[in-house]
């Protein structure tokens, strides 16, 4: 990298530092969604490029290449063992070691976050804070009936649909989320090649197939 590059990751990786992190057990953790958002504020053009190396019935590796003008700034690799012990893997192990991969590679440029948290511990964190999140969900529920939704009704399709023809035909839609684009549907992992091949990334922490407004202009 060369200066102006390395100063770019200087004011990257102070960001990070202010942005908002995961408490688990006594550890801060910044979500690999989070850390990735800001890697592409400061690096727009850079490519990060996943790979698996190894899929069966047991386990699945994934490698990750972080890549800025065709040159390779950083990698990492990750392993998940499908359904040992965590419902992720039990459900979503390729995607969870690719977001794992990601995670990895982000780390070795120096966006790692604080410190490190196990893939276990960051599941069962999240899984009780969204436990929490539906408990008070169901009490404002309780207040205002209808409230939820409202909410949903206003999500906006994106406006340009006719830019994800592949994705519109095999029954997807892209949502306007603001300076997000969100694939919705039914069969989003069985259709990922699609989506993929549309542009998509898959945010693992979030478990949604986004894309940055900008990309698709």
């Amino acid at each position: 990298m060369n200066d102006n590059q390395n100063e770019l990751l200087q004011k990257a990786i102070a960001e990070l530092k202010n942005s908002p992190t995961v408490d688990i057990k006594g550890k801060s953790y910044t979500q690999v969604s989070t850390r990735i958002n800001i890697f592409r504020k400061y690096f727009p053009t850079a490519s990060i490029e996943t790979l698996i190396t190894y899929n069966d019935d047991v386990r699945v590796i994934i490698q990750t290449k972080i890549s800025l003008n065709d040159k390779v700034i950083a990698t990492g690799y990750a392993e998940e063992v499908r359904g040992d012990g965590n419902y992720i893997n039990q459900t979503s192990a390729v995607e969870n070691c690719e977001t794992s991969s990601i995670g990895r590679a982000l780390s070795n440029l120096g966006l790692g976050g604080s410190e490190y948290a196990s893939a276990n511990e960051l599941e069962n964190a999240l899984a009780q804070q969204e436990q929490i999140k539906q408990n008070n969900n169901q009490r404002t529920t309780n207040q205002q009936t209808y409230q939820p939704q409202r909410q949903t009704n206003q999500k906006q399709q994106y406006q340009h649909q006719n830019d994800f023809t592949n994705l519109i035909n095999s029954g997807l839609q892209v949502i306007d989320n603001g300076d997000v684009l969100i694939v919705s549907g039914d069969g989003i992992f069985e259709k990922k090649s699609i989506i993929k091949n549309a542009g998509f990334r898959w945010d693992g922490q979030n478990r949604i197939w986004y894309m940055q407004k900008r990309e698709a202009a």
